[in-house]
């Protein structure tokens, strides 16, 4: 599927004409290695939202689809032959391609792609039992065979108030609802999608074949269409008290998409220790704990930098970026010697955030 015809232009769609690229760099973007130098460059190259969207993408095929690029001047090099910049003419045919295909746009696989996935998963089980129940068939191939899915399903039904009949009708009418608010295409490939009495849901191999799309555009835009019922929910959630209740659910705790260890950092920061405190009561490095602060602070635009560097050095720090914007480390250190390099590239993360 990554090396279609569709994720060669998506892949030439990363790269910019205003700023160089690293294409090995991207490349660890787009598998979603998670290291804070990483999850820096993929905020500096603006592709942040994109994060391990191509989790089994193999390096060869990558290298091989790099390398057309440059064969063909889509890409050209800056000067030290290992950054490149999206040439005008690499511009003019991602345009192009994209003016007769879906771009994802909404999409944001680091911070709400692990909730987006599991609301979908719910909503499509959930459909499924709903639509037998309306027609008191029992006697029918459960979507999810998983017991903690199937467990799922029945503590909900037991604990919704409402007789099974009456859910079942209403849980359609809010879908009838949120469809209506889709356009027509997206619409059809989420109905497509969907399993019900003696209705069959189809995979998205089988709906690209259908609509002649290649399958990863299919799958961004029925991943877009659920973001947007999502959007719809959270919005306007007195018209979808049932889909809201799945909503909260699945988007609970907002650390979610964090390590376990990252997220062990953020409930003690919002306890208010320090990152020294942090690590001493983790018995960890204070880098591993400030690499943790880097990753929250990229990807959460409201963290407050300041909350975790002394407030005389931040001052300090916000003034030496104001005479310099593009002040090195080693710069810095030269008037602030001994800085932390995790409070240099903090006050880097918080400065991109107001350029945006």
């Amino acid at each position: 599927m990554e090396q279609s015809l569709y994720s060669q232009f998506f892949c030439l769609s990363l790269y910019s004409k205003d700023y160089p690229i690293k294409p090995s760099t991207l490349y660890h973007i787009l598998i979603g290695k998670r290291t804070a130098s990483i999850l820096f460059k993929a905020h500096t190259y603006q592709v942040i939202k994109f994060f391990s969207i191509f989790t089994n993408l193999k390096r060869e095929e990558y290298n091989q689809m790099i390398q057309r690029f440059i064969a063909k001047g889509w890409i050209k090099a800056n000067n030290t032959s290992e950054e490149f910049y999206l040439s005008e003419q690499g511009k003019t045919e991602v345009e192009f391609y994209f003016s007769e295909h879906f771009y994802p746009t909404n999409l944001n696989q680091l911070l709400n792609g692990k909730a987006v996935k599991e609301f979908w998963g719910k909503m499509v089980f959930l459909t499924q039992v709903l639509s037998e129940l309306r027609y008191q068939n029992k006697h029918y191939l459960p979507l999810n065979k998983e017991w903690k899915n199937q467990l799922w399903v029945k503590n909900w039904l037991k604990n919704n108030p409402l007789d099974k009949q009456d859910l079942a009708q209403s849980f359609g009418k809010e879908w009838i609802q949120a469809l209506t608010n889709l356009d027509s295409f997206s619409a059809e490939v989420v109905v497509s999608q969907l399993t019900g009495h003696e209705k069959f849901g189809k995979t998205i191999t089988q709906l690209a074949s259908m609509h002649k799309i290649e399958a990863l555009e299919i799958a961004f835009l029925l991943q877009n269409a659920i973001i947007q019922v999502m959007d719809q929910v959270v919005r306007k959630k007195e018209n979808y008290p049932l889909f809201y209740l799945i909503y909260q659910e699945c988007i609970g705790d907002p650390y979610s998409s964090l390590s376990q260890s990252t997220r062990l950092t953020a409930y003690y920061l919002d306890q208010g220790l320090s990152i020294e405190n942090i690590a001493s009561k983790r018995k960890l490095k204070a880098n591993t704990i400030s690499e943790h602060v880097i990753e929250l602070a990229i990807i959460f635009p409201d963290f407050d930098v300041s909350n975790v560097i002394p407030d005389s050095k931040y001052q300090r720090l916000i003034t030496a970026f104001q005479s310099n914007e593009n002040i090195t480390y080693e710069e810095l250190e030269k008037d602030m010697p001994q800085v932390p390099f995790s409070w240099y590239r903090l006050i880097q993360i918080e400065r991109s955030r107001t350029d945006d």
